[in-house]
């Protein structure tokens, strides 16, 4: 901790800022880690840490440890720039947008497209119950990786993620009503693959 007791350009010690940040909100943290507050930035971290890997995990359906990396560098990424965020949208939000822009860049090196899976496969084996199987959550997961993309993204940000419509569209640089139109498209591609997996 006495790394980080030294005064901020705001002339508040940042040790003092570390005690009352355990407790402070995403946005109040971002903004004493611009001020020089090492030990707020790592609270983020704490809060967030493996949230990132799971949105590339399950928007982009990455293997874990691909995610993994991805995810550290995403961090570093923030570190980097905590400076040019200003609080205009939450901090989660604008760190979910970088782990994006990472993951899309990836994408394009490694010249891959995320292969989704096909309905067809969670019904194999006919020992089990098609309907018992549909309600579990491995069973859920695999019907909206199977989803195309862009819709897949949308779905994962607002269900999983639990951000509101405008932070969905922020993260994915589009406009809300376009966010609506995906999540709708979405929920009805899933609901039409139940229907369609029904025996």
């Amino acid at each position: 901790m006495d790394d980080f007791s030294v005064i901020s350009p705001t002339g508040v010690s940042t040790r003092r800022m570390c005690e009352i940040a355990a407790v402070a909100a995403d946005e109040a943290l971002a903004a004493r880690a611009r001020a020089g507050c090492r030990g707020c930035f790592s609270r983020l971290y704490e809060r967030y840490r493996m949230m990132l890997a799971r949105y590339l995990h399950e928007s982009f359906v990455y293997d874990f440890d691909t995610a993994l990396d991805l995810e550290a560098e995403a961090w570093k990424r923030a570190f980097q720039h905590i400076a040019t965020y200003g609080g205009e949208r939450p901090f989660k939000s604008w760190l979910l947008a970088i782990t994006r822009h990472l993951a899309l860049n990836h994408l394009r090196h490694v010249r891959r497209t995320p292969p989704p899976e096909t309905l067809a496969r969670l019904f194999d084996d006919p020992s089990v119950d098609p309907i018992e199987r549909r309600e579990t959550i491995e069973e859920c997961v695999r019907l909206v990786r199977a989803l195309p993309e862009e819709l897949r993204e949308a779905f994962v940000l607002r269900t999983i993620f639990d951000l509101e419509i405008r932070e969905v569209a922020e993260v994915l640089d589009i406009s809300p009503t376009t966010a609506r139109g995906r999540l709708f498209r979405a929920r009805k591609a899933l609901a039409d693959a139940v229907r369609e997996a029904r025996p």
